[in-house]
């Protein structure tokens, strides 16, 4: 676990690709939501870079991952493993936080978290969920 985390601040730290234009993050994100969703392991591992990471800031909120996870196998492997439970009765609006556009996460029409992906010209190398029941009080889905 401590090679994980060591690789994900690595990453983190280290020199970043160009981002890609918002609207070709959003186009990514969407694609990326379709993949999830589906549990598509091919099409998720197509989008990422070869060392994307997944980060949770959950606050020790059941089913959601506690540590980052690394690699785009990895990566793809928990996407598919939550795809058959996570996105039931989930519903997806969109948001702009920070500067990109964001996945507000609707389950029975109350907000369970944001979504959203960092990206460059290689593909997505960040998933960033926010499912921090303390943190969401603060989302909006107006507009």
């Amino acid at each position: 676990m401590r090679q994980l985390v060591s690789r994900a601040r690595k990453h983190l730290t280290s020199e970043r690709h160009a981002s890609v234009p918002a609207a070709e993050q959003r186009e990514l994100l969407t694609t990326f939501l379709a993949a999830a969703r589906s549990g598509d392991m091919a099409e998720l591992e197509r989008l990422f870079t070869p060392d994307v990471t997944s980060l949770s800031d959950g606050n020790g909120r059941k089913g959601v991952a506690r540590t980052p996870v690394v690699g785009a196998a990895r990566v793809a492997k928990f996407l598919q493993a939550i795809s058959t439970w996570f996105w039931d009765e989930v519903d997806v609006r969109w948001a702009i936080t920070n500067g990109q556009t964001s996945a507000v996460l609707l389950q029975n029409g109350v907000v369970y978290g944001l979504l959203t992906v960092g990206a460059t010209t290689e593909g997505i190398d960040q998933v960033l969920w926010l499912v921090n029941p303390e943190k969401n009080k603060a989302v909006s889905t107006a507009g």
